[in-house]
């Protein structure tokens, strides 16, 4: 006859499965970034970008302490392990000192126009002929086309992203180039602080005239990148990006 374990040991053997059932939480991580609405935005310590990846490393048992710093320094603070990751990065490939996650977000560059101007543009120098704004800097990402597109006298670029889709609304520019995200949420904002009674977000129609980027976290270390990658493909099997999304640009942009 086989005697059953003390009282004391099953106790023992209870509390040791309790133990292991919780998650255990890690070292607080320093994830360095800079300011950039609605990827990141410094005043409320959040955003697109900043939340996914939170999320990811919350699910992952760390706690997230945030700073924030030009991405040049950021990216040379992790590297020289101050802080152990920083966002967004782009076109990166690992080094000895910086290990690339897989991509948290693809950043879509888009030229916004009104439907009922019923523009056909098919590449990126039909945009020649009409009034076009865009973000401060933007002749240096997409191009030589796009920097010829840059000379023309309907070409102007604004530090002010807020203030584009305010202008393609009232008809002070033709076309928009921005990115989905950005343009979405001060659309969002501008449309939500004013009475705009006569204009409907169906209005805008929207052409995919370049190409989408990769958005990327860097880490110093590499396993805690691997395990990243491996816990941020269950966050987005579970659909819990779109969620992110969702909350900072609306529902309907978020899904399409």
């Amino acid at each position: 006859m086989v005697k059953s374990a003390p009282k004391f040991s099953k106790f023992i053997i209870f509390s040791m499965f309790a133990i292991l059932s919780i998650p255990l939480l890690a070292k607080e991580l320093l994830m360095l970034t800079d300011d950039g609405p609605p990827h990141m935005i410094a005043a409320t310590k959040s955003g697109i970008d900043i939340d996914i990846t939170r999320e990811i490393l919350f699910d992952m048992g760390h706690q997230v302490k945030l700073g924030f710093a030009p991405l040049k320094r950021t990216m040379h603070q992790v590297a020289n392990k101050e802080a152990d990751l920083f966002l967004p990065t782009f076109f990166q490939q690992d080094t000895t000192k910086l290990f690339i996650s897989a991509p948290i977000i693809n950043y879509q560059p888009i030229a916004f126009a009104l439907k009922k101007n019923r523009y056909q543009f098919k590449e990126i120098s039909d945009l020649a002929v009409v009034r076009l704004v865009t973000f401060q800097g933007a002749s240096g990402y997409f191009g030589n086309e796009f920097v010829k597109l840059s000379k023309h006298n309907g070409y102007a670029e604004l530090h002010d992203m807020s203030k584009l889709p305010e202008m393609l609304i009232k008809n002070r520019c033709d076309v928009v180039v921005l990115d989905y995200y950005i343009f979405y949420y001060y659309l969002q904002k501008y449309l939500n602080q004013n009475s705009v009674d006569y204009f409907a977000i169906e209005e805008i129609e929207r052409f995919t005239l370049f190409p989408e980027v990769k958005a990327h976290v860097g880490f110093h270390d590499k396993q805690l990148r691997d395990k990243f990658n491996r816990q941020l493909r269950l966050y987005k099997n579970l659909g819990k990006d779109k969620i992110v999304i969702n909350k900072y640009i609306g529902a309907k942009q978020a899904h399409l």
